[in-house]
């Protein structure tokens, strides 16, 4: 193992991670560490990696570094080594601005990705903007994030809240006589946006809203949610409630609630299921699973498990996935448009397009060049809980194609045009 002063190199494949002041100079280091004649690609990933989100920046970070040696095994992109460096950003929404610019101004980094909290996404993209940095938003849901905060420099590769929900609410109201949903709603961008979303979905259903409960974004006890929940007459709970705020919650809920009413968990990570078995979760969206019958998914758990497979996270989720395919999409547009300028490489990942089987998805999937955002299968499942084998509890229910679940409002998503994005190319 080489080492150079704050940082460790390990053989093809390089992560660090960045203290608030670390500098330009050290990252300098790492080209020559390399014995490399040109500098290497330099991409940040930012996802808390403190809070509730701690695992789910684990598991982005884990696709990311996946895609990263792929192409570093075949000699890296343009001829460069392609380095990933980490820095938390918290769930601070200041604090992440001020990360975005150090990593920016002062270490000089090529491409940001990661987010997992869509506030995090909105404020830290912004900074990427007015740069002309190109931010890939891996794991967040908020619809916000391809409608009002939608940049040009932005691509989103998580579905969406507004997909999910569709899904799921068509699912859930289909069959029931009575039709009354309560909305259960995190108090922050993603829940809110989400609620709103899902406000058209049910009256689009023949739905009708009796009521929401919101609650705050730490939630370190949700029984008080839940009595509120029960005084009101309600035959859906519209659940947009995230991370360990999740856990916390399902952990309380009686059985015998969850009998007499429908509740619709909306987008449910891995990171959220397999920690906590004995949680049971009703009904949830996912993008992807491990036990997916789809090509090329056995292929890629198998690699995971051989580097991973010692950790909490011996199973890939859907949070790993997006961000194995995002990354990829990033280095793959480089590759096509020959340049790291961020123009270039802006117009290859706004025709980026995919087959079923390259996505191990069930329906091709594209980015759509308005609102950038990935247009993709939402699957819906319940959660079975097995403690003996926990992996196990994923059970898919059926799954919707990308068309089925579009989130309209995107079709008239408005982004910065090239002239006013500045040009970026490290």
């Amino acid at each position: 193992m080489q080492r150079v002063p704050g940082f460790a190199l390990l053989g093809f494949f390089s992560a660090f991670i960045l203290s608030q002041s670390q500098e330009a100079s050290q990252l300098q280091i790492i080209g020559s560490a390399f014995g490399a004649e040109r500098p290497p690609i330099i991409i940040a990933h930012v996802a808390p990696t403190t809070g509730r989100f701690a695992l789910h920046a684990e598991a982005d970070r884990r696709g990311a570094e996946m895609a990263i040696e792929e192409f570093n095994d075949r000699g890296g992109v343009l001829g460069r080594e392609v380095v990933l460096v980490s820095r938390n950003p918290s769930l601070d929404k200041n604090h992440a601005v001020r990360v975005a610019e150090d990593l920016i101004t002062q270490n000089k980094v090529g491409f940001m990705l990661g987010a997992i909290d869509s506030g995090v996404a909105a404020s830290m993209s912004a900074v990427c903007q007015k740069h002309g940095v190109i931010f890939i938003n891996t794991n967040s849901s908020a619809p916000s994030e391809s409608v009002e905060n939608a940049h040009r420099t932005k691509f989103v590769f998580d579905a969406s809240a507004a997909n999910v929900n569709r899904a799921l609410l068509k699912y859930a109201l289909a069959n029931r006589k009575a039709k009354r949903v309560l909305l259960l709603t995190e108090d922050d961008a993603w829940g809110r946006s989400s609620a709103a979303t899902s406000r058209s979905y049910i009256a689009e259903y023949g739905g009708t809203v009796v009521g929401e409960v919101v609650v705050p974004e730490a939630l370190p006890d949700p029984a008080g949610a839940l009595r509120q929940i029960a005084a009101i007459p309600a035959d859906v709970v519209a659940i947009n409630i995230s991370g360990d705020n999740q856990i916390r919650l399902f952990a309380q809920i009686d059985p015998e609630t969850l009998e007499k009413q429908s509740w619709v968990v909306g987008e449910v990570d891995w990171e959220e299921l397999y920690p906590a078995p004995g949680t049971p979760r009703p009904l949830y969206g996912i993008t992807w699973a491990w036990n997916l019958d789809t090509p090329g998914t056995a292929d890629f758990v198998a690699r995971y498990r051989k580097r991973f497979g010692h950790s909490r996270l011996d199973f890939p989720g859907d949070v790993t996935h997006a961000a194995y395919f995002a990354t990829k999409a990033l280095l793959t547009s480089i590759v096509l448009a020959g340049t790291t300028d961020n123009h270039a490489v802006i117009r290859q990942l706004e025709n980026f397009k995919w087959t079923a089987k390259e996505r191990m998805q069930h329906d091709a999937a594209y980015i759509d060049p308005v609102s950038h955002h990935l247009q993709q299968t939402i699957y819906i499942a319940t959660w079975k809980p097995r403690v003996d084998h926990p992996e196990r509890g994923q059970v898919i229910l059926g799954h919707a194609s990308p068309e089925q679940v579009r989130y309209e409002r995107e079709r008239t998503t408005r982004l910065e045009s090239f002239a006013d994005t500045p040009h970026y190319a490290p």
